[in-house]
């Protein structure tokens, strides 16, 4: 409690501090904050930040939350900030803020003329926001309260023009703020699909990190659970069926579940471990349209699928139209594992990937329209 007080203490003696002197800043066009999920350096923001790094024009730096992070970066000598009072005056001086979730995983306030640039996490398969009501009271007080974070999005970047519609409608974003460039964190995975010796050294890489024996490797990565903690025992049934088909099942669990349950070597980039996985087991969550990419097996196990279809409201696509393996509960499992290497549907997954996926550098584009944004 002491901790959260002083906490948001400090907040609004930042707010303030900002309110009084930001109009005295000159903003650096060139200087860009990049963060994600309580400062993991994951997902979209960690790969657009090491594309930009290459870039003379900008000065990126990676804010941290944690000693772990920053230890980490520091010792791959990148740039790295510790989120704290200390970072106040190159915050508010920052041109972009870029972000996975929250401006707030970036700093605690920004600049007026601050661009605040929304990744984004995925692509939307559950409905959210304003369109779940697990999710649209909490929105709409936070609306009403003036405590709404997606306001503060200037720009969203988004895997394809296909998926603009989900994020109009659950974040209430105007479409010309949506910009269909691509997933940073995607680009990993068209360079492995056009080169199978990167892929084949990545997947060396992890077996020897993870002490992986098997030829076959299976990722097991689950979406998160609103309600009730991931099934430990679920998961050891899981292993032992994969085991059986001498099959290594690595299973990578959404962030928010990593304090709920430990596995061994929970920060390894997901974006690596499915360019080493031989085939994909997931359910709802965007994972598997990032895979598709690869075009290799999907199994879609939905052992809860109409408890998760109640609590979330439904989904913005037709579960039984995707072109993957649905399996509903262990026997199924069991069956599929038998045939799912032999009857691969490449052509539909290719045209899946296609509609949900923009094709090229999306790192490439976001930089550039950054620059243009910055006017260098």
């Amino acid at each position: 409690m002491i901790k959260k007080l002083k906490k948001y203490t400090e907040i609004i003696l930042l707010k303030l501090a900002k309110d009084l002197i930001s109009h005295f800043v000159k903003t650096d066009n060139g200087l860009v904050l990049f963060s994600s999920l309580n400062g993991f350096f994951m997902d979209n923001s960690k790969y657009l930040y090491l594309a930009m790094l290459k870039q003379k024009d900008f000065k990126a730096y990676w804010v941290a939350h944690d000693i772990h992070t920053y230890n980490l970066l520091k010792s791959k000598q990148l740039p790295v900030l510790k989120i704290g009072f200390g970072m106040f005056f190159v915050a508010i001086r920052a041109k972009f803020f870029v972000t996975t979730h929250n401006y707030q995983d970036v700093y605690y306030v920004k600049n007026k003329k601050t661009t605040v640039i929304n990744l984004w996490h995925g692509t939307p398969l559950k409905k959210m926001g304003f369109d779940a009501k697990v999710d649209s009271k909490k929105f709409y007080l936070k609306k009403k309260l003036g405590l709404f974070e997606h306001k503060h999005i200037d720009y969203l970047c988004v895997a394809s023009k296909h998926t603009i519609y989900a994020f109009k409608s659950s974040f209430g974003i105007a479409k010309e703020k949506i910009l269909p460039t691509g997933q940073p964190r995607n680009d990993v995975l068209f360079k492995a699909k056009s080169d199978p010796k990167f892929a084949q050294s990545t997947k060396e890489s992890i077996s020897l990190e993870l002490n992986i024996k098997s030829q076959k490797i299976a990722l097991y990565a689950p979406t998160f659970r609103d309600k009730h903690i991931c099934r430990v025992n679920l998961i050891k049934e899981l292993q032992e069926i994969f085991r059986q088909n001498d099959i290594e099942l690595i299973v990578k669990l959404h962030p928010l579940d990593r304090d709920r349950i430990y596995f061994k070597n929970p920060n390894i980039d997901i974006q690596e471990l499915l360019i080493a996985s031989d085939m994909l087991i997931s359910d709802y969550s965007s994972v598997f349209f990032d895979y598709a990419i690869l075009e290799r097996p999907t199994i879609l196990f939905l052992y809860d699928i109409k408890e998760y279809q109640v609590q979330r409201d439904g989904f913005y696509i037709d579960i039984e139209s995707l072109p993957f393996y649905k399996c509903y509960d262990q026997e199924q499992l069991k069956t599929t594992l038998k045939e799912v290497s032999r009857n691969i549907d490449t052509v539909k997954i290719s045209e899946f990937d296609t509609t949900y996926n923009r094709k090229g550098c999306a790192s490439c584009r976001i930089i550039k329209f950054m620059k243009k944004i910055a006017k260098i």
